[in-house]
């Protein structure tokens, strides 16, 4: 199954994605470009932020990479991630959400 979520890229706000083999320690993401990604980012889980992860880069290719999260996911995260035919489209202005480091 494919979930909705959201690249924090600092200086320039928020990026949708699609997580593909979520566990508690990493996952893949489709992405537009893995080229221009930073090796560390934060990935929200959730539309209004409330989930998040620091990942690390691991592995590229094109249009995918492979991100382990510096913690772990927790269960109550993993419950809030919302599958891809379910995800509403980020509202206009929903991009300025703080972006603030997590546990």
């Amino acid at each position: 199954m494919r979930y909705t979520a959201w690249l924090a890229l600092e200086g320039e706000g928020l990026h949708g994605c699609a997580l593909h083999d979520i566990s508690a320690t990493g996952a893949r993401i489709d992405v537009e470009t893995s080229e221009n990604l930073p090796d560390r980012f934060i990935l929200l889980l959730s539309g209004n932020g409330s989930a998040r992860r620091q990942c690390r880069v691991v592995w590229r290719q094109p249009g995918q990479i492979g991100v382990s999260f510096e913690q772990r996911l927790a269960p109550s995260d993993r419950a809030g991630l919302v599958p891809m035919s379910e995800a509403a489209p980020l509202a206009p202005g929903d991009n300025d959400l703080a972006v603030a480091e997590t546990d």
